[in-house]
């Protein structure tokens, strides 16, 4: 079985839609015709895009959790939800009447709206409220934080040649993204899974990996795709799509019961991320 120092427990694309040029990439002048070249030291091929994509066996996709795993900012998601509902709908404790755990926000809506007979042409409205709520909430939060050694490693991965990373969150994306920016690390996340659509984590999972590979055109092969997290959901996750699990204790789960679900990895923390950095090279 693994432990804290990380001993090893069993064995959108460069296209129009980028938001920013691929890590990988040479510019060239406007008109030139050429849009992306990438160094391949393996092979490559086209996508459906005509985009070459890098392949190349060493390329690591890092799906990050996001509550618990990425920062801590208490249970503000569930206050701003339940606010929302009780100022739309006079609603009381609407997310606890819900009766629902880990879940997907999508899910989570609508059990709500169905438990009270709301009308669901009404969560547009209800998804707008929270979203302007959560940033209310967060910005009085004083006591919300970035969990130890994240930012370093987020800074790390991102500056790596063949490392990428990636959100993987039951959060709405409106949501991760208000969260993220409350505690400056929405500029490591270009991409990832969300809880906007109905499902389960491993669907969002399976839904990032795709729009990841064609964000940053490059693919992943399933023994190079980590998930990190805090959860037993995570670990499922993980296992569900075969990718790789990292669990770290800096949640609500105890670290004794991540290791009843047996992750690839186990962290107390990621305080010593030059070392998870070098044990799974993220270069």
């Amino acid at each position: 079985m693994g432990s804290a120092e990380g001993a090893l427990l069993a064995d959108e694309g460069g296209c129009s839609g980028c938001l920013q040029p691929p890590k990988g990439t040479i510019g060239f002048p406007s008109g030139s015709g050429v849009s992306h070249i990438f160094y391949l030291k393996l092979w490559q091929k086209p996508d459906q895009c005509g985009v070459i994509m890098k392949v190349n066996n060493r390329n690591k996709l890092i799906l990050w959790d996001l509550d618990g795993t990425l920062m801590h900012c208490g249970a503000d998601g569930t206050r701003a939800l339940n606010e929302a509902f009780r100022k739309l709908y006079g609603v009381e404790d609407a997310f606890s009447k819900a009766g629902i755990g880990h879940a997907m926000d999508a899910v989570i809506l609508e059990r709500i709206m169905e438990n009270n007979k709301l009308d669901k042409e009404g969560l547009d409205r209800v998804k707008e409220e929270y979203i302007s709520i959560l940033a209310s909430i967060l910005k009085q939060n004083t006591n919300k934080r970035i969990l130890p050694g994240v930012k370093e490693l987020l800074e790390y991965i991102d500056e790596s040649e063949n490392s990428f990373n990636a959100l993987l969150t039951s959060n709405l994306r409106l949501g991760a993204e208000t969260k993220l920016k409350s505690v400056g690390l929405n500029q490591f996340f270009q991409v990832g899974g969300f809880g906007d659509d109905y499902g389960e984590k491993w669907d969002a999972a399976v839904k990032g990996i795709k729009v990841a590979e064609d964000y940053y055109s490059v693919t992943f092969c399933k023994e190079n795709i980590y998930i990190i997290g805090d959860s037993v959901y995570d670990i499922e996750c993980a296992k569900k799509i075969e990718a790789i699990s990292i669990g770290v204790a800096t949640g609500f789960a105890e670290y004794d019961l991540l290791k009843e679900k047996e992750p690839d990895y186990l962290y107390q923390d990621l305080s010593d991320w030059k070392t998870l950095a070098q044990e799974h090279m993220w270069k």
